[in-house]
């Protein structure tokens, strides 16, 4: 299976979830076979701003490939420079959230809150 250039092992992937699919989880799941591992939800205004505790997620160093990055946000230069630093630190894919229904998110018009701005996730896309 391929997505994009990126050539996969299989079809089993694990989704991106929040507190969940920290390094340590995303290690076990591809020794137990997952093709695609998928880091935690993470703000790319974090990553802009150089929060620690945000750049720790990014760190996928001594992981096997592929993994995507999944970036949240609503500011398209912003979610353009964390994809820059998301591909720069190994991520195979990035991934926009749009689905995020929690609701410290979407107040911010962030996860499933783009869905209602079509030009402004078409902008982030872009």
């Amino acid at each position: 299976m391929k997505i994009g250039q990126v050539m996969l092992p299989n079809r089993v992937f694990a989704a991106p979830m929040a507190g969940v699919t920290d390094k340590a989880f995303r290690i076990l799941a591809r020794e137990q076979g997952c093709g695609l591992v998928f880091t935690e939800m993470i703000s790319a205004k974090g990553l802009v701003y150089r929060n620690q505790r945000t750049r720790e997620m990014l760190d996928l160093s001594g992981e096997k490939g592929p993994v995507a990055v999944q970036l949240f946000g609503a500011e398209p230069e912003v979610m353009a420079e964390g994809a820059l630093m998301a591909e720069a630190a190994g991520a195979a894919i990035i991934d926009i959230n749009m689905g995020c229904p929690v609701p410290k998110v979407v107040k911010n018009g962030e996860g499933s809150a783009l869905m209602r701005n079509p030009s402004l996730a078409a902008a982030i896309v872009a």
